[in-house]
């Protein structure tokens, strides 16, 4: 039977609430019982439904430098309505198919578009449909025009706005198809917009007959096949036609300024567009039969061809196989040929092959074409092996073998090629055992070549950056050039050994191209981090900047790199700041082995020495050696500034709680990681407690512990390992590691190899040692891999059973973390509950007022 829409399966719209408690608990704590969704204490809820959105991150910066572009929501979160909408999941590929669109598009919050000026921060807002979500805003190469998609109630269009007047019109006369292709793309003329259309003479769905006609069937391989253990698979014939129905679109060419459309080719399973910039070509990905019951569709055949604007297939660019584990892509047809993409100019393609490879016979641009093939003296010398040369390929319309010219050769291995805007200067990456070489080529001289850098990738402290770019004149991602075409711009960010005391600190440097001399024109102050955002002007004497530190909310800064003048461009407000500038302590603790990890705990604000009820906050991450460890930590930015979001666990600070934020690092002194995964739990359960109350932040006998996802899987272990936790937050776990008996994380062996492993970890085994009240939450409709909703459905029922205290709530419509208002109001009512009744007032009886509603 095939899966109908999600909202048909779960139309219950009530939160199910499974609960396990001792009777005299029932009497002291009702209102966990209640099926309704909930709301949190105020202090909670505000903190939740801050308006962050009303904040602004300056970085879509339009051509012509005056504007950056903005998306602007209605509210923080969506809301349930929204998520609840009918929606099919085939193969892991979900969408609305009334609405024929992607469900990302539905359950979205953008609601408008503002301009934002590049030098002085005013904003004028750009006309939308009232009746519509936002998405997928992109710029016309010239800067002149913007085009986005208008989500409706049951279709979505692409609106296109005159900036000189301001309007905005529907360009596109029938719906848009944003199943599988999700964007649009634009000529660089900016006349023209190329998209995926409902077809127009589209059949009617297919229709599931009452009687089954066909069944599934599935075959082992003849070798070891270790896949994932995917939760949403095609189920049989009926799904996967329903699926080519759903994703089967027309490509279309749009003009944008009298709605003219032109189709190209037949319907097509399409999954990406790519229009060579003068708009007569377009790379087109499709998706291709048959359609595979063991992998979801991301792994399914696809097939990149050239089209001409009649539809006419020029050229195949490569083949992907079904990627249904053992074949993977290793066999695909690919012709050797690699790093393809249109030239910035508008001549045709780049890409990269070998000799022998892309499309054979490659012609040089001195060959000598009356050469004889069997001439004696050009023979190789017996003994001696033809070098393999790398080559950089112009690739001309219309893409026959004899349209291929080799532009540039060389013996080392190319792993990328980049352009100046009029293709004239090759900027050419090798990497060779993680060694970096970026050099330029000038094609009027191209034996000569003039480094860039070099650099060794196992110095992470010398890394030079990455070459700058920014978009072409013909709209092509282009090497970011000085205006005297001498010099290019490295950006990155400088790290430091003593990351404790050093701060990430950004940078921009100027390298002369032909000497390599090289210039710092920017680089993030010691206090702050400062980001940059935007380049307003070719010399780069005007950026933008994001700033900030714990203390300062990021904010955007119009910065003149000559003159030192800085003006404020937003006026961000730090709306959790009774969360964001708690008391925060961070340091490191040692555990038992020797090994040493850090720990952030925060406090609130008004916290007066009085040891605190806390909850420890965490996600095990495996770890070769205490040196694998330490590698991790150097990114560490003590001048981020600490963002609160629907589901930080800091916001419990302001119920009176101690959170401690630990690294959880899971290590075996030989072997692999998880050889000592349960002693690690332990282990750092231990230090971490001992070493927050030996400082006289917590209360030790008043300890929970708690982690979404992975989390909940160490959560679980915790609580069953040590007796230290009165209770536990566990959300959308994994309880039962033989559900996923071909690895899991960094797990290398099989349940097979790893018998032992697989059982010490699972903690639906030793599920009778739990001490403490345990809440598992889980999203309905989970799709992350090895997280099943199955799992807390049995891990409460085996607890349910032994007579452990503990909770489930499973949420309607929601994936793999809450996202809908109403979820997540009522995850905080319950969460706040919990603890306070388990961990603050260690099962005593508390009032519902104090509970809140």
């Amino acid at each position: 039977m095939t899966k109908l829409p999600t909202t048909i399966l779960h139309s219950v719209l009530l939160l199910i609430v499974f609960i396990s408690i001792p009777q005299t608990v029932f009497a002291q704590n009702p209102t966990n019982l209640r099926e309704q969704y909930l709301t949190p204490p105020n202090e909670i809820a505000e903190e939740v439904l801050a308006p962050r959105h009303h904040n602004v991150t300056l970085y879509n910066l339009g051509p012509s430098q005056e504007y950056f572009l903005n998306t602007t929501q209605n509210r923080t979160l969506s809301p349930l309505s929204a998520f609840s909408k009918p929606y099919y999941n085939l193969g892991g590929l979900q969408f609305n198919p009334d609405a024929n669109r992607n469900r990302y598009f539905t359950t979205n919050t953008t609601s408008g578009l503002q301009l934002i000026g590049s030098r002085n921060g005013e904003t004028s807002n750009i006309q939308t449909p009232d009746d519509a979500l936002i998405s997928s805003a992109s710029w016309s190469p010239d800067g002149t025009k913007l085009a986005y998609f208008a989500h409706f109630e049951n279709e979505t269009h692409i609106y296109v706005t005159n900036l000189k007047n301001g309007r905005s019109r529907q360009v596109t006369r029938r719906p848009v198809l944003a199943t599988l292709n999700t964007s649009f793309e634009w000529s660089a003329d900016g006349q023209y917009i190329f998209t995926v259309l409902v077809p127009g003479n589209r059949a009617n769905v297919p229709k599931e007959p009452a009687t089954p006609t066909s069944l599934q069937v599935k075959m082992t391989s003849d070798k070891e096949n270790r896949l994932r253990t995917y939760p949403d698979l095609l189920s049989g014939k009926f799904e996967a036609q329903l699926l080519k129905y759903h994703v089967t679109g027309q490509l279309v060419r749009i003009n944008v300024n009298n709605r003219r459309f032109t189709e190209i080719g037949e319907p097509a399973m399409i999954r990406s567009i790519d229009p060579d910039p003068k708009g007569e070509h377009i790379i087109v990905e499709r998706m291709t039969e048959p359609f595979s019951y063991i992998v979801p569709v991301y792994s399914f055949a696809t097939v990149e061809e050239i089209w001409d604007l009649n539809g006419n297939m020029l050229i195949e660019l490569s083949n992907s196989l079904i990627n249904e584990g053992i074949s993977g892509f290793e066999e695909d047809e690919n012709y050797g040929r690699r790093d393809i993409k249109w030239r910035p100019d508008g001549e045709g393609l780049s890409l990269l092959a070998n000799t022998g490879e892309g499309m054979a016979p490659i012609r040089d641009n001195d060959d000598d074409q009356n050469a004889d093939d069997n001439d004696s003296d050009s023979e190789e010398e017996e003994g001696e092996e033809e070098k393999t040369m790398n080559r950089v390929i112009q690739w001309l319309p219309p893409f026959d073998e004899e349209d291929m010219n080799v532009i540039y050769e060389t013996e080392h291995e190319i792993e990328s090629v980049s352009y100046s805007a009029d293709a004239n200067i090759l900027f050419i990456e090798e990497e060779s055992q993680n060694n970096e070489h970026i050099y330029a080529v000038f094609l009027d001289s191209p034996e000569e070549t003039y480094t860039i850098y070099k650099h060794d990738g196992d110095d992470f402290y010398e890394d030079p950056g990455n070459l700058m770019e920014q978009a072409g004149g013909m709209g092509v991602s282009v090497v970011r050039l000085s205006p005297d075409q001498n010099s290019v711009f490295l950006s990155g960010t400088q790290y430091y050994e003593n990351y404790e005391e050093n701060a990430p600190r950004p940078f921009i440097d100027q390298v002369d191209i032909r000497s390599g001399e090289k210039e710092r024109i920017f680089q993030s102050a010691e206090n702050v981090y400062e980001n940059v955002t935007a380049v307003l002007d070719n010399e780069i004497t005007e950026i933008v900047i994001s700033r900030e530190s714990p203390q300062i909310q990021p904010d955007s800064w119009l910065v003149n790199l000559e003159t030192g003048d800085e003006s404020k461009l937003t006026s961000n407000v730090d709306y959790n700041s009774a969360v964001t500038q708690a008391q925060r302590e961070r340091f490191k603790v040692k555990r038992a082995d020797g090994f040493e990890f850090w720990v952030e705990v925060t406090l609130p604000s008004d916290w007066d020495g009085t040891p605190l009820p806390g909850i420890i906050w965490h996600y095990p991450s495996e770890f070769d050696d205490q040196e694998d460890y330490d590698e991790r930590q150097r990114r560490h930015n003590k001048n981020d500034f600490p963002g609160i979001y629907h589901r930080s666990i800091d916001i419990l600070v302001k119920r009176g709680y101690a959170v401690v934020n630990a690294d959880w690092p899971i290590s075996a002194e030989m072997g692999d990681p998880n050889d000592g995964f349960v002693w690690s739990i332990v282990q750092n359960s231990t230090v971490v407690i001992d070493s927050t109350a030996n400082r006289g932040y917590i209360d030790r006998d008043r300890m929970a512990i708690g982690g979404h996802s992975y989390g909940a899987f160490g959560t679980a272990n915790a609580m069953i390992h040590t007796s230290f936790f009165k209770a536990g937050i566990a959300g959308d776990g994994n309880y039962n590691r033989t559900l996923t008996p071909l690895g899991f994380q960094r797990e290398p062996r099989d349940l097979w190899r790893g018998f032992d492993r697989y059982v010490q970890m699972t903690p639906i085994f030793w599920a009778d040692r739990l001490d403490g009240a345990l809440l598992m939450y889980h999203g309905a409709a989970d799709q992350n891999v090895g997280t099943w909703p199955t799992h807390s459905r049995r891990m409460f029922h085996a607890l349910n059973g032994i007579g452990k205290t503990a909770a489930m709530y499973m949420y309607p419509h929601e994936a793999h973390g809450p996202a809908s208002e109403e979820t997540l109001l009522d995850l905080w009512t319950r969460w706040v509950q919990w603890m306070d009744h388990y961990v603050k007032n260690k099962g005593e009886h508390v009032s519902e007022a104090e509970l809140g509603e």
